[in-house]
Protein backbone atom coordinates (compact mmCIF):
# COMPACT_ATOMS: atom_id res chain seq x y z
CA UNK A 1 0.00 0.00 0.00
CA UNK A 2 2.98 2.42 0.39
CA UNK A 3 3.84 2.33 -2.81
CA UNK A 4 0.23 2.81 -3.89
CA UNK A 5 0.08 6.22 -2.14
CA UNK A 6 3.41 7.22 -2.79
CA UNK A 7 2.15 6.69 -6.44
CA UNK A 8 -0.50 8.76 -6.06
CA UNK A 9 1.37 11.66 -4.21
CA UNK A 10 3.43 11.79 -7.14
CA UNK A 11 1.15 11.70 -9.74
CA UNK A 12 -0.76 14.28 -7.96
CA UNK A 13 2.20 17.04 -8.04
CA UNK A 14 2.17 17.27 -11.92
CA UNK A 15 -0.06 18.49 -14.42
CA UNK A 16 -3.67 18.67 -14.82
CA UNK A 17 -4.75 21.19 -17.61
CA UNK A 18 -7.77 23.15 -18.82
CA UNK A 19 -8.51 26.82 -19.95
CA UNK A 20 -7.13 29.32 -17.80
CA UNK A 21 -9.57 31.33 -15.08
CA UNK A 22 -9.92 33.61 -12.28
CA UNK A 23 -13.30 33.05 -11.42
CA UNK A 24 -14.32 31.14 -8.08
CA UNK A 25 -15.65 28.04 -8.65
CA UNK A 26 -17.22 24.98 -6.50
CA UNK A 27 -15.08 22.25 -5.93
CA UNK A 28 -17.25 19.58 -9.25
CA UNK A 29 -16.11 23.08 -11.21
CA UNK A 30 -12.71 22.65 -10.22
CA UNK A 31 -12.14 19.45 -11.01
CA UNK A 32 -14.51 19.56 -14.13
CA UNK A 33 -11.99 22.47 -15.43
CA UNK A 34 -8.85 20.62 -14.53
CA UNK A 35 -10.06 17.49 -15.96
CA UNK A 36 -10.58 19.47 -19.74
CA UNK A 37 -8.47 17.71 -22.14
CA UNK A 38 -7.18 20.85 -24.03
CA UNK A 39 -5.05 23.31 -22.89
CA UNK A 40 -2.46 26.19 -23.27
CA UNK A 41 -0.03 24.48 -21.28
CA UNK A 42 2.48 23.18 -23.97
CA UNK A 43 5.07 23.15 -21.79
CA UNK A 44 6.80 23.79 -17.83
CA UNK A 45 9.95 23.32 -15.96
CA UNK A 46 8.94 22.14 -12.54
CA UNK A 47 11.05 21.58 -9.36
CA UNK A 48 9.42 19.71 -6.79
CA UNK A 49 9.72 17.38 -2.87
CA UNK A 50 8.13 14.47 -2.08
CA UNK A 51 8.53 13.88 1.78
CA UNK A 52 6.59 10.97 3.62
CA UNK A 53 6.28 10.86 7.61
CA UNK A 54 8.35 7.88 7.75
CA UNK A 55 11.09 10.16 6.71
CA UNK A 56 11.45 9.34 3.35
CA UNK A 57 12.22 12.35 0.81
CA UNK A 58 12.57 12.35 -3.03
CA UNK A 59 13.75 15.73 -4.97
CA UNK A 60 12.66 15.73 -8.47
CA UNK A 61 13.04 18.17 -11.81
CA UNK A 62 10.90 17.92 -14.21
CA UNK A 63 10.84 19.16 -18.11
CA UNK A 64 8.20 18.82 -19.92
CA UNK A 65 7.62 19.62 -24.15
CA UNK A 66 5.05 18.22 -26.09
CA UNK A 67 4.65 15.02 -24.89
CA UNK A 68 8.60 14.66 -24.31
CA UNK A 69 9.81 14.63 -20.97
CA UNK A 70 12.66 14.61 -18.55
CA UNK A 71 12.77 13.52 -15.12
CA UNK A 72 15.68 13.84 -12.57
CA UNK A 73 15.63 12.50 -8.84
CA UNK A 74 17.52 12.35 -5.85
CA UNK A 75 16.44 10.51 -2.73
CA UNK A 76 17.00 10.74 1.13
CA UNK A 77 19.92 8.43 0.85
CA UNK A 78 21.85 10.38 -2.14
CA UNK A 79 21.23 8.15 -5.37
CA UNK A 80 20.44 10.25 -8.10
CA UNK A 81 18.66 8.81 -11.40
CA UNK A 82 17.81 9.93 -14.57
CA UNK A 83 14.58 9.04 -16.58
CA UNK A 84 13.92 10.66 -20.33
CA UNK A 85 11.44 10.02 -23.06
CA UNK A 86 12.10 11.71 -26.51
CA UNK A 87 8.65 9.91 -28.10
CA UNK A 88 11.28 7.12 -29.73
CA UNK A 89 12.88 5.31 -26.91
CA UNK A 90 13.12 5.58 -23.30
CA UNK A 91 15.99 6.20 -21.06
CA UNK A 92 16.80 5.75 -17.51
CA UNK A 93 19.98 6.02 -15.84
CA UNK A 94 21.27 5.03 -12.15
CA UNK A 95 23.89 6.88 -11.28
CA UNK A 96 25.60 4.80 -8.50
CA UNK A 97 25.75 1.27 -10.66
CA UNK A 98 26.20 3.58 -13.33
CA UNK A 99 24.46 1.74 -15.52
CA UNK A 100 21.82 2.89 -18.05
CA UNK A 101 18.57 1.13 -20.00
CA UNK A 102 17.36 2.35 -23.22
CA UNK A 103 14.13 0.68 -24.62
CA UNK A 104 13.30 1.33 -28.19
CA UNK A 105 9.35 1.93 -29.26
CA UNK A 106 9.08 -0.20 -31.73
CA UNK A 107 5.32 0.17 -33.81
CA UNK A 108 2.94 -0.47 -31.68
CA UNK A 109 4.21 0.19 -28.28
CA UNK A 110 2.69 3.19 -27.47
CA UNK A 111 0.07 1.57 -24.95
CA UNK A 112 3.00 0.12 -23.27
CA UNK A 113 4.55 3.06 -22.57
CA UNK A 114 3.72 4.46 -18.98
CA UNK A 115 1.25 7.77 -19.29
CA UNK A 116 3.22 10.74 -18.24
CA UNK A 117 2.48 12.25 -15.01
CA UNK A 118 -0.10 14.73 -16.57
CA UNK A 119 -2.05 11.76 -18.08
CA UNK A 120 -2.19 9.85 -14.61
CA UNK A 121 -3.05 13.00 -12.59
CA UNK A 122 -5.68 13.57 -14.77
CA UNK A 123 -6.81 9.79 -14.41
CA UNK A 124 -6.76 10.00 -10.28
CA UNK A 125 -9.01 13.47 -10.36
CA UNK A 126 -11.47 11.15 -12.63
CA UNK A 127 -11.60 8.67 -9.84
CA UNK A 128 -11.93 10.99 -6.54
CA UNK A 129 -14.49 13.15 -8.10
CA UNK A 130 -16.90 10.42 -7.46
CA UNK A 131 -15.07 8.25 -4.70
CA UNK A 132 -14.52 11.54 -2.03
CA UNK A 133 -16.52 14.21 -0.71
CA UNK A 134 -14.57 17.25 -1.95
CA UNK A 135 -15.07 20.75 -0.16
CA UNK A 136 -13.09 24.19 -0.34
CA UNK A 137 -10.09 25.24 2.17
CA UNK A 138 -8.27 28.44 1.94
CA UNK A 139 -6.54 29.85 -0.88
CA UNK A 140 -2.50 29.78 -0.95
CA UNK A 141 0.24 30.68 -2.71
CA UNK A 142 2.31 27.66 -4.05
CA UNK A 143 5.62 27.88 -5.89
CA UNK A 144 4.38 31.75 -6.14
CA UNK A 145 1.24 30.87 -7.68
CA UNK A 146 -2.16 31.55 -6.41
CA UNK A 147 -4.41 27.91 -6.02
CA UNK A 148 -7.69 26.50 -5.38
CA UNK A 149 -7.36 24.34 -2.47
CA UNK A 150 -9.67 21.21 -2.39
CA UNK A 151 -10.04 19.02 0.70
CA UNK A 152 -11.13 15.59 -0.66
CA UNK A 153 -11.99 12.78 1.81
CA UNK A 154 -12.45 8.92 1.30
CA UNK A 155 -16.62 7.87 1.38
CA UNK A 156 -14.77 4.01 2.16
CA UNK A 157 -12.15 3.47 3.82
CA UNK A 158 -11.03 0.78 1.09
CA UNK A 159 -10.70 3.24 -1.44
CA UNK A 160 -7.60 3.42 -3.75
CA UNK A 161 -6.92 6.59 -2.55
CA UNK A 162 -7.05 8.04 0.99
CA UNK A 163 -8.00 11.68 2.42
CA UNK A 164 -5.97 14.31 0.32
CA UNK A 165 -5.67 18.13 -0.19
CA UNK A 166 -5.21 19.53 -3.04
CA UNK A 167 -3.79 22.43 -3.94
CA UNK A 168 -4.73 23.92 -8.39
CA UNK A 169 -2.93 26.41 -9.88
CA UNK A 170 -5.77 29.10 -10.82
CA UNK A 171 -4.14 29.53 -14.31
CA UNK A 172 -3.06 26.59 -15.47
CA UNK A 173 -5.23 24.29 -13.68
CA UNK A 174 -1.53 22.33 -12.33
CA UNK A 175 -1.96 20.53 -9.51
CA UNK A 176 1.22 22.17 -7.21
CA UNK A 177 0.41 20.45 -4.00
CA UNK A 178 -1.05 17.57 -2.74
CA UNK A 179 -1.11 15.87 0.91
CA UNK A 180 -2.08 12.03 0.54
CA UNK A 181 -2.90 10.20 4.30
CA UNK A 182 -3.90 6.55 4.45
CA UNK A 183 -3.77 4.32 7.28
CA UNK A 184 -0.66 6.05 9.13
CA UNK A 185 1.12 6.74 6.12
CA UNK A 186 0.80 10.79 4.92
CA UNK A 187 3.50 11.68 1.98
CA UNK A 188 3.14 15.60 0.96
CA UNK A 189 4.07 16.63 -2.50
CA UNK A 190 4.42 20.02 -3.55
CA UNK A 191 6.32 21.89 -6.20
CA UNK A 192 8.99 24.75 -4.90
CA UNK A 193 9.30 26.23 -8.45
CA UNK A 194 6.70 25.96 -11.57
CA UNK A 195 7.44 27.88 -14.95
CA UNK A 196 4.09 27.05 -17.67
CA UNK A 197 5.01 27.06 -20.86
CA UNK A 198 9.12 27.63 -20.30
CA UNK A 199 11.15 27.85 -23.12
CA UNK A 200 12.72 24.19 -23.38
CA UNK A 201 15.61 23.04 -25.45
CA UNK A 202 15.15 19.50 -27.34
CA UNK A 203 18.81 19.14 -25.80
CA UNK A 204 17.37 18.27 -22.53
CA UNK A 205 15.60 15.31 -24.15
CA UNK A 206 19.07 13.68 -24.92
CA UNK A 207 20.86 11.71 -22.42
CA UNK A 208 24.49 12.82 -21.82
CA UNK A 209 25.51 9.55 -20.12
CA UNK A 210 29.27 8.78 -19.51
CA UNK A 211 31.77 6.87 -21.24
CA UNK A 212 32.43 4.48 -19.69
CA UNK A 213 28.43 3.70 -18.57
CA UNK A 214 27.03 0.00 -19.16
CA UNK A 215 24.03 -0.28 -20.99
CA UNK A 216 21.01 -2.75 -21.55
CA UNK A 217 19.14 -1.93 -24.98
CA UNK A 218 15.94 -3.93 -26.06
CA UNK A 219 13.26 -3.70 -27.88
CA UNK A 220 9.70 -3.74 -25.84
CA UNK A 221 8.21 -6.90 -27.00
CA UNK A 222 3.99 -6.38 -27.59
CA UNK A 223 1.60 -9.28 -26.91
CA UNK A 224 0.79 -11.27 -29.61
CA UNK A 225 -2.65 -13.15 -29.60
CA UNK A 226 -2.32 -16.68 -29.74
CA UNK A 227 -5.16 -19.81 -29.81
CA UNK A 228 -5.59 -21.87 -26.41
CA UNK A 229 -3.38 -24.83 -28.14
CA UNK A 230 -0.71 -22.40 -28.34
CA UNK A 231 -1.35 -21.19 -24.91
CA UNK A 232 -1.14 -24.75 -23.76
CA UNK A 233 2.44 -25.87 -25.36
CA UNK A 234 3.55 -22.82 -23.31
CA UNK A 235 2.17 -23.81 -19.75
CA UNK A 236 0.44 -27.10 -20.28
CA UNK A 237 -3.23 -27.63 -19.14
CA UNK A 238 -4.33 -24.67 -17.45
CA UNK A 239 -7.92 -22.91 -16.12
CA UNK A 240 -10.62 -21.68 -18.17
CA UNK A 241 -14.17 -20.39 -17.49
CA UNK A 242 -16.90 -22.86 -19.36
CA UNK A 243 -19.35 -21.61 -21.72
CA UNK A 244 -22.49 -22.79 -19.18
CA UNK A 245 -21.42 -19.44 -17.22
CA UNK A 246 -22.43 -17.07 -19.85
CA UNK A 247 -19.03 -15.57 -20.26
CA UNK A 248 -17.31 -15.74 -24.09
CA UNK A 249 -13.53 -16.14 -24.14
CA UNK A 250 -13.13 -13.10 -26.28
CA UNK A 251 -9.08 -13.14 -27.05
CA UNK A 252 -6.17 -14.83 -25.47
CA UNK A 253 -2.70 -12.99 -25.58
CA UNK A 254 1.14 -14.15 -25.10
CA UNK A 255 2.46 -11.39 -23.03
CA UNK A 256 6.01 -12.49 -24.08
CA UNK A 257 6.71 -12.44 -20.97
CA UNK A 258 10.14 -15.66 -20.78
CA UNK A 259 10.62 -16.33 -17.33
CA UNK A 260 6.52 -16.58 -16.58
CA UNK A 261 5.49 -18.14 -19.58
CA UNK A 262 2.13 -15.50 -18.28
CA UNK A 263 -0.81 -15.60 -20.72
CA UNK A 264 -4.09 -13.12 -20.40
CA UNK A 265 -7.10 -14.04 -21.53
CA UNK A 266 -10.45 -11.91 -21.69
CA UNK A 267 -13.66 -12.49 -20.68
CA UNK A 268 -17.72 -11.03 -21.65
CA UNK A 269 -20.63 -10.98 -20.93
CA UNK A 270 -23.45 -8.43 -21.41
CA UNK A 271 -20.42 -5.41 -21.64
CA UNK A 272 -19.18 -6.96 -18.14
CA UNK A 273 -15.44 -7.58 -19.14
CA UNK A 274 -12.87 -9.47 -16.54
CA UNK A 275 -9.12 -10.92 -17.41
CA UNK A 276 -7.94 -13.81 -16.26
CA UNK A 277 -3.69 -13.89 -16.20
CA UNK A 278 -2.05 -17.16 -15.66
CA UNK A 279 2.11 -17.61 -15.41
CA UNK A 280 4.27 -19.73 -13.44
CA UNK A 281 5.05 -17.76 -10.02
CA UNK A 282 8.22 -17.23 -9.13
CA UNK A 283 7.78 -16.48 -5.91
CA UNK A 284 5.22 -17.74 -3.37
CA UNK A 285 2.23 -15.65 -2.20
CA UNK A 286 2.51 -12.63 0.07
CA UNK A 287 1.10 -13.62 3.27
CA UNK A 288 0.69 -10.34 4.42
CA UNK A 289 -2.23 -9.52 2.17
CA UNK A 290 -6.12 -10.31 3.15
CA UNK A 291 -6.81 -13.98 2.13
CA UNK A 292 -9.51 -15.57 1.03
CA UNK A 293 -10.55 -19.28 0.46
CA UNK A 294 -10.91 -19.96 -3.73
CA UNK A 295 -11.18 -23.23 -5.04
CA UNK A 296 -10.40 -24.85 -1.37
CA UNK A 297 -7.24 -23.50 -1.25
CA UNK A 298 -6.26 -20.24 0.81
CA UNK A 299 -5.61 -17.07 -2.11
CA UNK A 300 -5.62 -13.26 -1.69
CA UNK A 301 -8.17 -10.67 -2.19
CA UNK A 302 -7.38 -6.47 -3.01
CA UNK A 303 -10.94 -5.34 -3.52
CA UNK A 304 -10.52 -1.48 -4.01
CA UNK A 305 -13.37 1.02 -5.55
CA UNK A 306 -11.39 1.12 -9.09
CA UNK A 307 -9.82 -2.30 -8.72
CA UNK A 308 -10.46 -5.63 -7.89
CA UNK A 309 -7.59 -8.54 -7.83
CA UNK A 310 -8.28 -12.13 -6.75
CA UNK A 311 -5.27 -14.58 -6.84
CA UNK A 312 -4.12 -18.10 -6.26
CA UNK A 313 -1.93 -21.22 -6.74
CA UNK A 314 -3.17 -24.14 -7.95
CA UNK A 315 -1.03 -27.28 -9.42
CA UNK A 316 2.16 -25.15 -10.49
CA UNK A 317 0.10 -22.27 -11.89
CA UNK A 318 -0.90 -18.56 -10.35
CA UNK A 319 -4.21 -17.29 -11.32
CA UNK A 320 -5.21 -13.48 -11.26
CA UNK A 321 -8.75 -12.45 -11.88
CA UNK A 322 -8.76 -8.87 -12.50
CA UNK A 323 -11.64 -6.64 -12.34
CA UNK A 324 -11.35 -2.85 -13.53
CA UNK A 325 -15.49 -2.99 -14.28
CA UNK A 326 -17.25 -1.06 -11.13
CA UNK A 327 -20.52 -3.15 -11.70
CA UNK A 328 -18.84 -6.24 -10.77
CA UNK A 329 -17.95 -7.66 -7.38
CA UNK A 330 -15.43 -10.12 -5.88
CA UNK A 331 -19.40 -11.66 -4.62
CA UNK A 332 -20.04 -11.86 -8.23
CA UNK A 333 -17.61 -13.46 -9.64
CA UNK A 334 -16.24 -15.89 -6.95
CA UNK A 335 -19.01 -18.49 -8.17
CA UNK A 336 -17.88 -18.09 -11.55
CA UNK A 337 -14.21 -19.16 -10.21
CA UNK A 338 -15.13 -22.20 -8.76
CA UNK A 339 -16.99 -22.94 -11.99
CA UNK A 340 -13.40 -23.05 -13.83
CA UNK A 341 -12.09 -26.29 -15.62
CA UNK A 342 -8.77 -27.43 -16.54
CA UNK A 343 -8.29 -27.30 -20.29
CA UNK A 344 -8.24 -31.18 -22.28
Amino acid sequence: MKKIIYSAALILTLSLAGCGSTTDFSPQEILNQALQETSELTSYYGEYKIVMNDGTEVQSKQWEKNGKNRVEVMDSTGEESLAINDGKKLTSYTKSTNTAMILELGEGSEGLVQPTLKEQALRVLEQIKDSHEITIGDDEKIAGHDTYHLIAKAKDSKSLFGDMEIWVDKKTWMTLKSVTTSGDLTVTSEFTKFEPNAKIDDAQFIADLPDDVVIDTETIKLPVEITIDEAKEKLGPFLIVPESTGYTLEMIEDMNMEETGEIALTYEKDDQQFSLSVFKPLQALDEDEETLEVRGVNGKVLDLEVFKLIQWDEQGLRYNVMLDNPDLTIEQILPIIEQMEFTE
